[in-house]
C-alpha cells in the first residue's frame, strides 16, 4: 500500500507517513510553530495538547488532519512556504502528486524515535545548556575555524549522494570514498530496514552540489556493484565497490588515520540531507557523549544524511553518522537534536574482521 494524503485513518505503519512526521518535526520543531501551521488550514487548536514534546504534538496534528480531511491542505501550505533550496520540498511535492517519495533510509519507530545503539535521543539538561546563549566565537579561535573549514572543503569531493533502488522503490543516503574503488555508508542505506530487502542497484553521485550562487554544479554518476556489498547490521556499516574508476582528484578518506572523539569538541558533518545537494553541519555541533562503540553529537542532520563522515576540528574522522534524533526543547533553550555515529575505530575493527582492505 502506498501512502497518499487522502488516506484515513493516518497510516502510521507506512514509512512515508512516518517520514512526514519526522520532516514536519524538523521544519517546525516547536509547539508554537506547529500550532501556526495547523490553524492556518482551519484546525481547531483546542483538540491538540500543545504542552508536550513537539513530535507528539505533530502526531496529534497529523492524526486529526487526516480525520478532518485537512492533511493535503496542510502539506500544500507547508510546501508553498518552503524555499526551493529546502531539502524537504521535493519530498512534500511527491506526496502532493501522489508519487511514491524517495525512501529516507533512516529507520524510526511509529513515534519517530531513531534506532540509537547507546541510550536514546532524549536531550538532557547538560546537553541543552552546552550552547548557553552565545553564538559568537572568541576572535582568537576564528583562525582555527577557518583552518577546519579549509580542510573539510578539501575532503568534500570524497562525499557522495547514494541513490539506491529496492526493486522500484528509491532510497537516498550518503557515502564517502575510503579506497580506490570502495565507498563506506550504513547497513540501513543499502538494506531496507523495514523489509530487510537488499538493494537491487546503487549509484554514487559525486559533485551533487550548488555553485554558491543559487545554481547547480554538474555531477558525476558512478555505478556500484551490489554483489560486492559487505555489511554489519549490528554496527550499521556497509561498504560497496564502484564498477568504474573514480578520479584521483577525489580524496580517499583514510580510516586508519581516524581520531578518538573528545567530550564537547566540535563535530562537523558533510552530508546529503533529504537526498538533496551537499551541505555541511558546522554550528551548535558539540560532542555530548561517547563510549567504545558510538559517539553522540548535536550537529544538524536529516534523513538522507545516513552514512556521512563526521570530523573533529582538526579535520580528523571520528564517526560514521547513522541516526538522527528528534528536535526537543529543554530548559527553555531553542530546539536541539541529538545524533549518533558509529566510531570509526569500531568500523575499522569490523572491516578488518570481515577481511576488507582499507587505506
Amino acid at each position: 500500500m502506498a501512502f497518499n494524503l487522502d488516506m484515513f485513518p493516518y497510516p502510521w505503519t507506512e514509512p512515508a507517513a512516518q517520514e512526514l512526521l519526522t520532516r514536519l518535526s524538523q521544519i517546525h520543531p516547536t509547539s508554537k510553530a506547529a500550532q501556526f501551521v495547523a490553524t492556518t488550514v482551519g484546525m481547531d487548536p483546542g483538540y491538540i495538547h500543545w504542552e508536550q514534546p513537539v513530535v507528539y504534538v505533530w502526531i496529534e496534528i497529523l492524526t486529526k488532519a487526516s480525520t478532518e480531511g485537512l492533511l493535503r491542505a496542510m502539506v500544500q501550505k507547508q510546501h508553498d512556504l518552503l524555499k526551493d533550496s529546502s531539502p524537504h520540498k521535493v519530498f512534500l511535492a511527491d506526496l502532493l502528486e501522489n508519487k511514491r517519495p524517495a525512501y529516507g533510509s533512516d529507520p524510526r519507530d511509529l513515534v519517530g524515535a531513531p534506532n540509537f545503539i547507546a541510550n536514546d535521543d532524549e536531550v538532557m539538561e547538560p546537553e541543552a545548556l552546552l550552547y548557553y546563549d552565545d553564538l559568537t566565537l572568541p576572535i582568537g579561535k576564528v583562525r582555527g575555524l577557518i583552518s577546519t573549514l579549509q580542510k573539510l572543503m578539501e575532503y568534500a569531493p570524497s562525499v557522495c549522494r547514494l541513490v539506491v533502488d529496492f526493486n522500484g522503490q528509491t532510497g537516498h543516503g550518503t557515502g564517502f570514498r575510503i579506497g580506490p574503488d570502495l565507498l563506506l555508508t550504513n547497513w540501513h542505506v543499502l538494506t531496507n530496514p523495514y523489509t530487510k530487502q537488499r538493494c537491487s542497484t546503487v549509484t554514487a553521485e559525486f559533485g551533487y552540489e550548488d555553485n554558491g550562487q543559487g545554481g547547480a554544479l554538474s555531477s558525476t554518476l558512478i555505478p556500484c556493484d551490489v554483489a560486492s556489498i559487505v555489511t554489519d547490521k549490528a554496527d550499521d556499516w556497509a561498504v560497496i565497490k564502484t564498477t568504474t574508476a573514480m578520479p584521483d582528484a577525489w580524496p580517499i578518506l583514510k580510516l586508519s588515520e581516524a581520531c578518538e572523539p573528545k567530550l564537547h569538541e566540535p563535530a562537523y558533518i558533510i552530508q546529503h540531507p533529504g537526498g538533496e545537494r551537499k551541505r555541511m553541519g558546522f554550528v551548535r555541533n558539540q560532542v555530548s557523549f561517547f563510549d567504545t562503540r558510538v559517539t553522540h553529537y548535536l550537529t544538524d542532520t536529516q534523513a538522507g544524511s545516513s552514512g556521512s563522515p563526521v570530523w573533529n576540528a582538526d579535520g580528523c574522522l571520528i564517526a560514521l553518522h547513522h541516526a538522527g534524533g528528534r528536535p526537543q526543547e529543554v530548559v527553555g533553550k531553542p530546539p536541539v537534536s541529538k545524533n549518533e555515529g558509529i566510531r570509526i575505530s569500531r568500523v575499522v575493527a569490523g572491516l578488518q574482521a570481515a577481511g576488507v582492505d582499507i587505506a
